[in-house]
């Protein structure tokens, strides 16, 4: 996509090298260096400073490079550089180690300077233009001097050869050939340059450090090969001496000459290049030290190269999955935004958050889980093309960027795909696992690349498609940042509301519907805001829910329930009334905590019988996880105390909670008594409900009751027991106190007062 990938030094240093590869003289090498370091860094200016002139320069207008200054860089005296158009640039040089003093300086606008990774890549692309101007400098004196002298054609020719040989090893390099590919071809360049003499590559053991093992080789009698596989260092006489003292050594034996020059990783020997001549009178000269020596600066370039790559790679992306991981794909999105921006192109990103992986996870094990999510990164390339870039982000969150795109059509075309790929069956030995994804997209904007921003605004999408019904996307639109705001000032006021006390806890009656004979009391919040008065439920208890402040909310709301409860049964008792039974909602957030010791203790310390008390439990929430939720229930139940499945009906689990919990009533949902005021068919519906209750042998208790028509028709199809605004509207602690010890509570219009049906 980018010249930003991964393994981004080590790449951008491999195209360095494959460019110079090309090059045959030395003017051009400073030129191509200065224009492909330039590129790769993103810079303003790069130069080549060469015994105090500038041999080359990018970023000034042509003669005009400010030699002094850049100068003054190389000699520490000042850290910037003035380019004309960008004013004061941050600069960078490395050293290249040949005489006369020779510098790469690097000069790019923002006040970030050079990252670690950067400064390595100047000094690498340093020494390879070293290595290379040497190169090209010695086939160039020995073209004049064959000039002069008709008796170096031979030779001349032979460092063209020798030329070819070193710039397809770094061609190959450039290209991220296999090692061994590489290595393999530095044996066998050697090998023709050196007259076929047998040429052996040997590396010392990861695990033995002091063995030596025969990596590549080529010109050995194959049952030589084979008996000197490996060999210890002491053992391996010229090989590991060479090793040992770090330099190239010769040796002639009777029958035998041979030479050896060490190979390094990031300067730390690892092995030696070894020739050997057998049977003759072979004698090494310099020009063939020269030989082998330039081959084995290549393997340790090609040793060097793949081993840094190998390191960068595992650490820029994930190990479960082999996608990018976060911190290389915000740098990498950053960089492809910037570019956008400068060619006027949008980029498109998309967040994607698997919906039901933690409760594979955890019931399955990590091992499944680890295998879903590789699957998934799987199926999420498939969704792409070879130019995007796929990272997992952390957890089950994963991001897609997407770049080349004409409409928002296409980019919307993939978020289909990711989402029909994730709904699809997760095949693991045999066992199939179901989950899904909800996808958040934004889009880039040209005039203001800012990578965090783009990642936000695609996380508050991802967001709003949970909240909206999971396995969808949403693009990112302003409101949706407004309503996350307004969402973060409602979590800060309730922090404060708790600080404050300001919820208070109203009581809604619980009563038969053939009299209105009061039986109990669902506790309610309410929210007693300083200046906008009383706030309903429904504008802050999700809010509550998604920031966890339901869990301090809630326990005040059972402690406080609890306690009046107590209180009133025990001024009921003294008077001779039945006692009565408090209702109090729980979240699925307290079901994950410490929710059954929180009952205990406020059991025990408001004097409350468990019997009294019934905790009402959200039906919709129970599918999140039925093995948890069914475990706590029945702590609850150990307690004694009652459980209610609230707004039955709206979920799709209501037949699965009836057989699997133990549920003591059934709380009719609004939604369905609502129907008994209209058509037969709906209707119908809720006194199947009602039914069923029954026939489960559960209590039913009617939410929402407004008309004498509902009541009615409640009445006439079994249920026994209902709350709602006919009867009456939620009471604050005094109200309620007042209801609860007449002689006689009733509750309701007149009319309930008539005979009770048969």
């Amino acid at each position: 996509m980018y010249d930003i990938a991964a393994a981004l030094v080590v790449q951008q240093l491999a195209e360095f090298l494959g460019a110079l590869s090309e090059v045959s003289d030395v003017p051009n090498a400073y030129r191509i260096a200065t224009t492909s370091a330039a590129r790769a860094l993103d810079a303003e200016v790069v130069a080549v400073l060469r015994g105090g002139a500038v041999a080359a320069a990018i970023g000034f207008p042509a003669g005009q490079a400010p030699v002094r200054d850049l100068s003054a860089v190389v000699s520490g005296e000042r850290a910037t550089v003035d380019v004309p158009g960008c004013g004061p640039c941050q600069a960078i040089f490395a050293p290249s180690g040949v005489e006369p003093a020779e510098y790469l300086v690097v000069a790019r606008a923002g006040p970030e300077g050079f990252t670690v990774e950067e400064a390595s890549l100047v000094r690498g692309m340093a020494r390879v233009l070293e290595l290379h101007v040497h190169m090209v400098q010695s086939l160039a004196a020995e073209r004049r001097q064959a000039a002069l002298n008709s008796e170096l054609v031979d030779s001349l020719s032979e460092r063209q050869r020798l030329l070819e040989h070193l710039s397809g090893i770094q061609r190959a390099i450039a290209r991220r050939a296999s090692l061994p590919r590489v290595l393999d071809m530095i044996t066998a360049g050697a090998h023709e340059m050196l007259g076929g003499d047998g040429v052996v590559l040997w590396l010392l053991d990861s695990d033995e450090p002091d063995m030596l093992v025969m990596t590549s080789e080529i010109g050995l009698p194959k049952p030589v090969a084979r008996r000197l596989s490996r060999a210890t260092v002491a053992e391996a006489g010229t090989v590991g001496q060479a090793v040992v003292e770090d330099k190239l050594l010769t040796a002639t034996e009777p029958d035998e000459a041979g030479m050896a020059v060490p190979v390094h990783d990031s300067g730390t020997v690892v092995g030696a290049l070894a020739v050997t001549a057998h049977g003759s009178d072979r004698r090494y000269e310099k020009r063939d030290r020269d030989i082998l020596h330039a081959f084995a600066e290549h393997t340790s370039l090609a040793i060097t190269d793949a081993k840094t790559f190998q390191a960068l790679n595992k650490a820029h992306h994930d190990q479960v999955t082999g996608l990018v991981s976060r911190s290389p794909f915000m740098e990498q999105l950053q960089r492809g935004l910037s570019i956008a921006c400068r060619a006027g192109d949008r980029l498109g990103l998309l967040f994607v958050d698997l919906d039901g992986f933690k409760l594979v996870n955890d019931s399955l094990g990590h091992a499944t889980g680890d295998a879903v999510l590789a699957e998934v990164g799987a199926r999420l390339r498939a969704c792409v093309r070879s130019m995007d870039t796929v990272a997992r982000l952390g957890g089950d969150e994963f991001a897609v960027l997407l770049a080349g795109f004409e409409t928002d059509d296409e980019v919307i075309a993939v978020a289909d795909r990711v989402l029909d790929q994730m709904s699809r069956p997760f095949d693991l030995t045999g066992q199939e696992v179901f989950i899904g994804a909800s996808v958040g997209i934004s889009m880039s904007d040209p005039a203001s690349p800012d990578a965090d921003a783009l990642i936000r605004d695609a996380d508050l999408a991802m967001y709003h498609a949970k909240r909206t019904g999971k396995a969808r996307y949403e693009i990112f639109r302003p409101e949706m940042q407004e309503a996350f705001e307004k969402t973060v000032n409602l979590a800060t006021d309730l922090r404060l509301a708790l600080e404050r006390d300001e919820f208070v806890v109203y009581y809604q009656p619980i009563c038969t519907l053939a009299d209105g004979e009061l039986t109990g009391l669902e506790a309610l919040v309410r929210w007693r805001h300083p200046t906008r008065g009383m706030v309903a439920p429904m504008e802050f208890i999700p809010a509550a829910e998604e920031t966890d402040l339901i869990i301090p909310i809630g326990r005040r709301v059972l402690r406080e329930a609890c306690s009046s409860t107590s209180a009133w049964n025990q001024r009921r008792a003294l008077a001779g009334l039945p006692e009565l039974t408090v209702h109090v909602n729980v979240s699925t957030r307290q079901l994950r905590g410490d929710t059954v010791e929180m009952v205990a203790d406020a059991l025990r310390e408001t004097g409350l019988a468990a019997s009294r008390l019934v905790l009402e439990i959200t039906e919709s929430h129970q599918a999140l996880d039925l093995t948890q939720v069914c475990h706590q229930l029945h702590r609850f139940k150990d307690l004694g105390v009652g459980l209610a499945i609230d707004d039955f009906g709206t979920g799709y689990s209501s037949l699965l909670a009836l057989r699997q919990f133990p549920i003591d009533t059934i709380k009719i949902d609004k939604s369905f008594v609502d129907d008994l005021d209209g058509c037969d068919d709906r209707s119908d519906l809720t006194r199947a409900i009602v039914q069923l209750g029954r026939a489960v042998r559960r209590d039913v208790v009617a939410e929402g009751v407004e008309s004498e028509r509902q009541r009615r028709a409640l009445l006439d199809c079994g249920c026994r027991l209902g709350q709602g605004y006919l009867f009456a509207e939620p009471l604050d602690h005094a109200a309620a106190t007042a209801l609860v010890l007449e002689a006689r509570a009733t509750v309701g219009p007149a009319v309930l007062v008539e005979g009770r049906p048969d």
